[in-house]
């Protein structure tokens, strides 16, 4: 199983369900990598029970399971009847034999951590159950705050449900806001819109409030880069004449979103677009090197201004 803590505590809560049941009173017996051996664990595996005919053996942080391993191979070919034997890995090394024969045998269960569409489908499947409605901009705002735990996720998806009791219609950005208890300061995902849309006022205004909320200057630098990316690519794929869905693959974006990004790239030439990637570019050498980030990220922008003198103003600055 992969690195993150809940995914992979709730498939382990699934195959011991489906394995045992309710019937889980000494039926599961718990062992961690850095506290065992092969041979324990093979032991605990083929130690059977008057009073659990299923049993269950589950090894957290298998990977650093100690001791030589040459029955393991073996009980693989002719595990212990009855017996399901759960092995939770974060990262386990595929060089060694003894894990090559694991991965061949055993029924993998994906636990990696979430991003992009795949957590964007995993949230509002919970929302789903939980029967939420989030509008699009509340959606974005969860996505925003919570990023990727997915335990955060559970405990911010509780609170709108509370909230949420007795009211109708979908929550909105600023109940999600409200909720968090932060307050609807500058989301990412609006900075990126605006600089799409080459709103560049707002994207000031919206870039003060992010790094007065303590947001990194270099994921605000990577929003920005991000996005004239994105219309980059959404202007080269749209002279090819490539349909929306093509462009959605391609790039990356949530389907909702591809006729605004094909909008800000009527309102980008070339010329802007390569000479805001290279103020972008300046102003991530200038904030690495010490340079104040507020004054970095304001340079860039106002190269995007006017783009004539963008080239002038990166040589400048390095």
């Amino acid at each position: 199983m992969g690195a993150d803590s809940l995914l992979a505590e709730e498939a382990l809560s699934r195959l011991l369900a489906e394995h045992l049941g309710d019937a889980r009173d000494d039926a599961v017996t718990t062992l961690r990598g850095e506290e065992t051996t092969w041979s324990r664990l093979l032991e605990s595996a083929c130690t059977g029970s008057l009073f659990a005919p299923q049993r269950a053996v589950v090894v957290r942080n298998a990977e650093q399971t100690k001791g030589e391993d040459e029955g393991v191979a073996g009980y693989l070919d002719q595990p212990a009847p009855g017996v399901l034997l759960v092995l939770m890995a974060v990262k386990p090394d595929k060089r060694k034999a003894i894990w090559k024969k694991i991965l061949e045998k055993a029924d993998v269960t994906p636990a990696d951590p979430l991003k992009g569409r795949a957590l964007r489908a995993h949230v509002q499947d919970r929302l789903r159950r939980r029967q939420l409605a989030l509008g699009e901009d509340a959606l974005e705002e969860l996505l925003e705050r919570v990023g990727q735990d997915l335990r955060r996720l559970v405990g911010e998806i509780d609170k709108l449900e509370a909230f949420a009791a007795g009211r109708k219609g979908p929550l909105t950005a600023e109940d999600v806001a409200a909720v968090s208890g932060r307050g609807l300061t500058a989301p990412l995902y609006k900075l990126g819109d605006a600089w799409s849309a080459r709103r560049l006022d707002m994207v000031t205004s919206l870039m003060e409030d992010a790094l007065e909320d303590g947001l990194a200057p270099l994921l605000i630098l990577a929003t920005l880069h991000r996005a004239v990316r994105q219309v980059r690519g959404a202007k080269a794929l749209h002279e090819q004449r490539a349909p929306q869905d093509e462009i959605v693959r391609r790039l990356g974006l949530l389907p909702f979103k591809v006729r605004d990004v094909l909008e800000a790239a009527r309102r980008w030439s070339d010329a802007e677009l390569a000479a805001a990637l290279r103020a972008l570019d300046v102003a991530d050498r200038r904030i690495k090197l010490g340079a104040e980030p507020r004054s970095a990220l304001l340079a860039a922008v106002a190269a995007a201004r006017r783009p004539e003198t963008a080239v002038s103003r990166a040589r400048s600055a390095r």
